[in-house]
């Protein structure tokens, strides 16, 4: 997530430049056979191109709407496994005497939240913008490195390997510790360490955190309708294609060298309506990567500090630092 309070030329640069050459390649061309080679006939009437651009502003601004619902979704959803994770550890201190019990079952919570998070860093092609632009623009960001190794790596960190090699392979290895920690209150509810009432409620902070990772992999699994994501991009294409032969003749009037300001024209016009198309494209997918996502790297960083805290461990990882004004 980018947490800047201004956006720095190289990253608007990052995103632009390659509609930025190729919309003054078109415009250029236009100017060429205009001016020089005396094709009047290639410019055309500026207002059907100007009704064109008013429907794709329309269809752009709706898509863009869905994808900003789909990012806010998915931070609620975090927000929610960051108040639930609180009260699971605030229940299971209160509940569970042995501190033995708690440290490994909020360490299991802890597993639970690095590979939720991997899981959702997966790169699913389908799901992905075709444009890797965000993973270029950091391209040593260590959440792109394989599942397998980040899982590894994960619990060679915590010194919990036992718990990699019984999650090593599974489809899905959140949901198995979710499950285990619910067997783990029936174990505890028979052997009369908690009684029924505490059972019940602990097990449904579990629920809701089921909840939390189906909603999270809904959004992940299922991108945008792509009949309003494709035909979205082409509108945007039509239209900046056909700008710089609408502005021919208005541009001429100026004067006599008037209609060379076609091309920064275009290029400034195209600029904002690729821009617009971009902003959706890259927010379809909070979870992809991209420098506009939801920092689940930073909030899992911080629920662990706020457990460990509540265990009152000594080694207290520090919190994640912003790289580039953008926090992951």
């Amino acid at each position: 997530m980018y947490i800047g309070k201004d956006f720095k030329f190289n990253l608007l640069w990052h995103f632009a430049r390659k509609n930025l050459f190729r919309t003054m390649l078109v415009s250029l061309t236009a100017c060429v056979l205009y001016k020089i080679l005396g094709w009047d006939f290639v410019a055309i009437s500026f207002l059907p191109i100007a009704t064109i651009g008013t429907a794709v502003a329309f269809y752009v601004g709706f898509k863009n709407n869905q994808a900003y619902d789909r990012l806010w979704e998915a931070r609620r959803l975090w927000g929610n496994i960051t108040n639930t994770s609180r009260t699971v550890a605030a229940m299971v201190i209160a509940t569970i005497p042995d501190k033995s019990i708690q440290r490994e079952f909020m360490y299991r919570h802890i597993a639970w939240l690095n590979i939720l998070r991997l899981q959702l860093r997966k790169t699913i092609p389908w799901a992905t913008s075709k444009e890797s632009l965000h993973q270029d623009y950091l391209s040593e960001n260590n959440e792109l490195e394989k599942f397998d190794e980040g899982l590894k790596k994960l619990f060679m960190d915590m010194n919990r390997m036992e718990y990699y090699e019984a999650m090593a392979g599974r489809s899905n290895a959140a949901i198995h510790i979710l499950k285990k920690q619910i067997h783990e209150f029936g174990r505890l509810k028979k052997q009369g360490v908690i009684d029924e009432y505490e059972h019940s409620d602990l097990v449904k902070q579990i629920g809701d955190l089921f909840n939390s990772q189906g909603g999270c992999e809904r959004i992940k699994t299922t991108p945008l309708f792509r009949q309003y994501s494709i035909f979205s991009r082409i509108f945007v294409i039509l239209f900046i294609v056909l700008l710089p032969f609408g502005l021919l003749r208005e541009m001429d009037k100026v004067g006599v060298y008037g209609v060379w300001l076609t091309i920064p024209f275009s290029m400034l016009i195209s600029w904002v309506f690729f821009t617009m198309e971009q902003i959706g494209e890259f927010s379809e997918n909070p979870f992809d990567n991209s420098v506009n996502d939801i920092p689940i790297s930073t909030i899992c960083r911080n629920i662990e500090i706020e457990v460990r805290e509540f265990l009152g461990d000594e080694h207290i990882p520090t919190k994640l630092d912003p790289i580039e004004d953008i926090m992951f």
